[in-house]
C-alpha cells in the first residue's frame, strides 16, 4: 500500500510531490488529463513562494524562465497618473529574502514537473478519472476510470486532493461547500513586448485601478512576452469557473468596452493591441472556518481544492506552494498518526489562508471602487507609499 495519493497534476500537486520528495516519501500522483498541455497564462509568486521553491532547488529553472520585476506601478485607470511605487526587485530580497517573481503558468508547471522526475520518488499516471473514495481504519480506497475505459482501484494510507477549483475529491467528501461565482471575468492575452511602445518595455509591472475594472501587466517568459490581463465586472455571471471558458468575440468585446468607458488613451490603446483574449470566469469560496474544512481522517485538500480564491492577492499559487511545505513538515512527524499529521496540517494552514481569502475579496472592491472610497484608496496610496502598498504579513512568513 502506497504511503500517499495525491490527486491532481497541477502547481500544486506536483508542488507536494516534490515537497514530500524532499523527505524521501514517495507518491503516486493521479490526472484526469490524458497529456499536460499549456494552460493559463502569467502567474505572480510573492516572495513567500519564491523562497520555498528555491529551498526546493528549482530557483535557477525558474529565473530562466521567470521575470523579476523592478517596482510595482499603480495608475489611475481614468486620468492615466501614476498613483503609488512599490520598489521590488532588491528591495524584496533585502526584506524578505526572495524576490517577486512572475511566470507563465506553464513555464512553472514544466519546472516543477521536470523537478520531481529527476527526484524519482513520484510515479505519475496521467488520464485516470476519480469515480469515489472510501475511508476505514487503515486505509483510503480509491476507484479509477482508466485511460483504456476500465475501472481500477487503488489504496494509500492517505489521499491529498490538489484537483483544483472542480475538485471531485471536494465533492466526494466536503459535498456541503459550495463555489461563489463573484461576476468578475479575467480576460488575459500575451504581447510581444518587442512590438510594445517604450513605456510598455520597462521592468515594473503596471497596475490600473478604475471603476469596476482594474489591469495588470508584467513581463514573462524571461522578459520576451508582456502578460496583460483586464479583470472586470460584468452582468453576465458565470454559471462555472474555468480558465478558458467559452466566451463570444461579442461577449469579450461587450465587456472590455463597457469597463474600458472613461479611461485614458494609453490604457485603452493597450488592450486593443490584442484581438486574441482567452477568459477566466472568476470563482472563490467563503473563507475557511476550520481546519475541518481541510481535512477530515485520512482525507486533507491542497490549494484551489481547499481555498479557491480571487486572484486579487496574486496568491493562489503562492498558497499551494506553502500548502505543500507545510504538508510535508507535518507528515515527517512519524510518531502521529496519519490522521493526526493531515489534522496537523490543516490546522497549521486554515487560518492564513483564510484570511488571504478574505484580503483578496477586499481587494475586489477597493480595486474597483468609485467615488469616496476610489478616492480614500488612492490618497493613501499617493500620501503612503510603499509602505502602504507593502504586504510584510503577506510576503514575511
Amino acid at each position: 500500500m502506497d504511503e500517499i495519493l495525491l490527486v491532481g497534476g497541477g502547481i500544486g500537486g506536483l508542488a507536494t510531490a516534490l515537497a514530500l520528495g524532499q523527505g524521501g516519501v514517495a507518491t503516486q500522483l493521479f490526472e484526469q488529463s490524458p497529456a499536460f498541455t499549456e494552460v493559463g497564462a502569467g502567474i505572480g509568486l510573492g516572495p513567500n513562494a519564491v523562497r520555498r521553491l528555491q529551498g526546493w532547488g528549482v530557483w535557477e529553472a525558474l529565473q530562466a524562465k521567470g521575470f523579476v520585476p523592478s517596482q510595482l506601478v499603480v495608475v489611475d485607470a481614468k486620468n492615466g497618473q501614476q498613483l503609488g511605487c512599490l520598489p521590488m526587485a532588491k528591495a524584496f530580497e533585502q526584506r524578505y529574502g526572495a524576490p517577486y517573481l512572475t511566470i507563465h503558468r506553464a513555464d512553472l508547471h514544466q519546472v516543477l514537473s521536470d523537478a520531481v522526475n529527476a527526484q524519482g520518488l513520484s510515479a505519475l499516471h496521467l488520464g485516470y478519472l476519480l469515480q469515489d473514495a472510501k475511508t476505514d481504519a487503515l486505509c483510503v480506497n480509491t476507484q479509477w476510470l482508466a485511460p483504456d475505459g476500465q475501472t481500477v482501484w487503488h489504496e494509500s494510507q492517505a489521499m491529498v486532493g490538489a484537483d483544483g477549483i472542480n475538485s471531485k475529491v471536494r465533492e466526494l467528501a466536503w459535498p456541503s461547500q459550495q463555489l461563489q461565482a463573484s461576476g468578475h471575468w479575467a480576460y488575459r492575452t500575451l504581447l510581444p513586448r518587442h512590438v510594445l511602445p517604450a513605456e510598455l518595455r520597462s521592468d515594473a509591472m503596471g497596475l490600473w485601478l478604475g471603476p469596476r475594472l482594474h489591469v495588470v501587466h508584467y513581463p514573462v517568459r524571461g522578459g520576451e512576452w508582456l502578460n496583460v490581463v483586464v479583470l472586470v465586472e460584468s452582468n453576465d455571471a458565470a454559471q462555472t469557473p474555468g480558465w478558458d471558458s467559452q466566451r463570444s468575440a461579442a461577449q469579450t468585446t461587450h465587456d472590455l468596452n463597457l469597463a474600458l468607458q472613461g479611461c485614458c488613451s494609453r490604457l485603452q490603446d493597450l488592450v486593443r493591441m490584442s484581438e486574441s483574449w482567452r477568459a477566466w470566469a472568476l470563482f472563490d469560496r467563503h473563507p475557511l472556518q476550520s481546519a475541518d474544512d481541510m481535512a477530515r481522517g485520512r482525507l486533507t485538500l491542497l490549494g484551489d481544492a481547499a481555498h479557491p480564491m480571487l486572484p486579487y492577492l496574486a496568491q493562489g499559487a503562492g498558497m499551494a506552494i506553502e500548502d505543500a511545505e507545510a504538508l510535508a513538515q507535518c507528515w515527517s512527524q512519524a510518531e502521529l498518526s496519519v490522521e493526526q499529521r493531515l489534522q496537523a496540517y490543516a490546522q497549521a494552514r486554515w487560518q492564513r489562508v483564510a484570511k488571504v481569502q478574505a484580503r483578496a475579496r477586499r481587494n475586489a472592491r477597493l480595486f474597483h471602487a468609485s467615488g469616496v472610497l476610489a478616492w480614500g484608496r488612492d490618497a493613501a496610496m499617493r500620501w503612503g507609499g510603499a509602505a502602504v502598498m507593502d504586504m510584510p504579513w503577506l510576503y514575511g512568513r
